[in-house]
């Protein structure tokens, strides 16, 4: 039977504190939904409350940890919050609470479903390690990779540990394996003896630390994703509209149109700029984080080493984190980050290009219609001087003032304008014959103001009949103009 003594699960879980350009109710919203993982008679404890702290590594509880309290008296364990920077690290740890009697490898889904009631359905957002642990009792007769084999399956049951594990070593002298599965991060470790287990318990910050720079490395190159297909959108959406606005231009759109869609390519173009300048960062943190987490595999091993003397301590296999990093997520941020910003360059030499255009011929507009409003101004001035020349104004001897009154039957005077008249009249007449009716007629010529539209309208066609000579003069220096120029 694969069995273990004190069967014990420490699960790592880290959560962001804040993140770039986080206001400050953001990050107090970040920071309820870490303490809702916490106990809650264990909350009034935070050092955090009420008080903002700063530190690469702080210890939230005064005590360093608090005991938990289980409904089962066969369970014991502890809680361990710190701050790491701009994050929240949390230790809970939960064992069975027995170091005399081996326990069946199924235990392990027992100790899980404890830590799970504890947080009550809360999950972190950065990542979390499950470190499984226990010693052997004496007269087991198994491998320590069939035993750490069983407790996996018993903690996630039906993952393949052939598929998942990613590598094994020894660490002061125990059995210890690592298995990933969907960015799940699983630690199993086989101690020989009560005594070396005791021993690891000098190296939970370490661990702490080791684990939160390893998910933030994850949670970095996945925020690197999200970003690099936003900026994908973001250049289809900038291509279209920069199409958009070319093929208005050349439709001779309304410039309010064009200018109004210029301004929503030109905003997106400047989100594009700024999450291109948040995936660089992104690239900056795993750089950071990923040198953290190789210097502190050495510090693990220099103090193992110091601890147990003869006790082999090997943990090769983590190293190999460092090479994936490198020649995977770095490499693949760092080519994206300098395709994305050639598009960057390449739209913004599109845009600036479209807008000039717009730009053009919007000045050229404005000066058309200022032309246009100068020659209106220059034509009707020469009309209005062509209509004021003597000979052309209101005198008799204006040829087509006469005209015009000749058309209405009106007569010409020196003395002005007179209506000529013929009326009939009938009289009676005593004759011989005796008495007879006779048609009279009688011409009569009554002084007449002209027409109240005679006078403007005579003054109008030579104001008129000058502003159009001179457009047509003015348009025809301007084409001249522009061919010897």
């Amino acid at each position: 039977m694969t069995a273990l003594i004190y069967p014990t699960i420490d699960l790592f879980l880290y959560d962001l504190k804040y993140s770039l350009g986080d206001t400050s109710d953001e990050i107090g919203q970040n920071q309820q939904s870490f303490f809702q993982k916490i106990p809650e008679y264990i909350r009034p404890f935070l050092l955090e409350n009420g008080q903002e702290l700063q530190g690469e590594y702080v210890h939230l509880l005064k005590d360093v940890y608090a005991p938990t309290k289980h409904d089962s008296e066969q369970y014991e364990g502890y809680v361990y919050p710190v701050l790491l920077g701009d994050s929240y690290g949390l230790l809970l740890e939960c064992a069975f609470k027995n170091k005399t009697d081996a326990q069946p490898a199924q235990c392990f889904a027992n100790i899980k479903a404890e830590i799970e009631q504890t947080l009550k359905g809360q999950t972190s957002n950065i990542g979390q390690t499950w470190m499984l642990s226990g010693w052997l009792p004496a007269e087991q007769t198994q491998s320590p990779e069939e035993i750490a084999q069983a407790c996996y399956q018993a903690l996630m049951p039906g993952l393949d540990w052939e598929g998942d594990l990613q590598g094994q070593g020894h660490f002061l002298g125990a059995d210890i394996f690592e298995l990933t599965q969907n960015h799940q991060h699983f630690i199993v470790v086989i101690y020989p003896n009560e005594n070396t287990l005791n021993l690891s318990g000098k190296f939970y910050a370490d661990w702490m630390r080791l684990f939160y720079y390893r998910h933030k490395i994850f949670w970095a190159y996945s925020q690197s994703r999200i970003l690099k297909h936003s900026l994908q959108t973001y250049f289809s959406k900038i291509q279209a509209g920069s199409n958009t606005v070319e093929k208005a231009r050349k439709q001779g759109s309304e410039l309010k149109i064009l200018h109004t869609t210029l301004i929503d390519v030109q905003n997106t173009l400047n989100e594009y700029t700024r999450e291109l300048t948040i995936i660089d960062f992104q690239g900056g943190t795993i750089d950071i984080n990923l040198s953290n987490y190789e210097k502190r595999i050495g510090k693990i091993k220099q103090k193992s080493q110091k601890l147990v003397v003869n006790q082999e301590t090997e943990v090769r296999f983590l190293t190999e984190f460092s090479k994936l990093v490198k020649d995977k997520y770095r490499f693949q941020i760092t080519k994206d980050s300098e395709n994305l910003e050639r598009g960057l360059k390449l739209l913004s030499d599109t845009i600036n290009a479209v807008r000039s255009r717009v730009e053009v011929e919007k000045a050229e507009r404005d000066r058309n219609f200022q032309t246009f409003v100068s020659l209106l101004a220059a034509g009707w001035t020469f009309g209005s001087f062509v209509a004021a020349l003597p000979g052309l104004g209101e005198d008799n001897d204006n040829p087509v003032r006469s005209y015009l009154i000749k058309s209405f039957h009106l007569e010409s005077s020196t003395e002005g304008v007179k209506t000529i008249k013929e009326v009939k009249t009938v009289q009676q007449l005593d004759t011989k014959e005796g008495k007879k009716t006779q048609e009279v007629k009688t011409i009569t010529e009554e002084p007449n103001e002209e027409p109240w539209w005679l006078v403007p309208a005579t003054t109008g066609i030579y104001t008129l009949s000058g502003f159009i000579i001179a457009i047509l003069l003015l348009l025809l220096w301007r084409r001249l103009s522009r061919r010897y120029t």
